[in-house]
């Protein structure tokens, strides 16, 4: 390779580590991970109600709320979907108030069922963990106001189609 060849790729190369190393400096200024946290599973209060208990007990902790987040979310997506079906049937004419009234019982009555399977799977999981495992997780979950939230629970944020999510309750 002639010199000028020589100094052409050594500039490039100069050109490319500048590039890369200006790019990790900027993402460490702005504040961007340079590796993502590993996702989480069911709502976050009821993940970080865990950190509490041992290795063991948390991965079946996770286990736990992951299922319960599995079975119930369908029926909260459910009963979302009929809510916001039954406030567009107000704007129809004519407009029939009992059948937006009685779509309005069946997604509470769904909200209602899946915020239970996630409680009976809180109250089933404690019970098979040592007195002072299940006092931390108790305390844990009472610091998190009010007890667990349903399955789904986001704070209000919007969900994936830009419905509201169910609010803390």
């Amino acid at each position: 390779m002639s010199r000028r060849g020589l100094w052409i790729a050594l500039i490039v190369s100069l050109a490319v580590n500048l590039f890369v190393l200006g790019g990790l400096a900027g993402a460490a200024l702005m504040g961007f991970p340079l590796h993502k946290p590993p996702p989480q599973f069911g709502p976050p209060r009821m993940v970080a109600a865990g950190d509490a208990l041992t290795p063991a007990q948390r991965q079946a902790w996770q286990v736990t709320v992951r299922q319960t987040v599995e079975s119930g979310g369908p029926k909260l997506m459910r009963a979302r979907a009929m809510r916001r079906d039954a406030w567009a049937a107000l704007s129809t004419d004519p407009v029939n108030p009992q059948a937006a009234l009685t779509a309005l019982d069946q997604a509470r009555t769904l909200e209602f069922q899946a915020r239970s399977e996630m409680d009976r799977a809180v109250v089933g999981f404690a019970a098979t963990l040592p007195a002072d495992q299940r006092r931390k997780l108790g305390e844990a979950l009472a610091r998190s106001r009010h007890g667990p939230p349903g399955p789904g629970w986001s704070g209000g944020r919007p969900g994936p189609q830009g419905e509201p999510r169910l609010p803390d309750r």
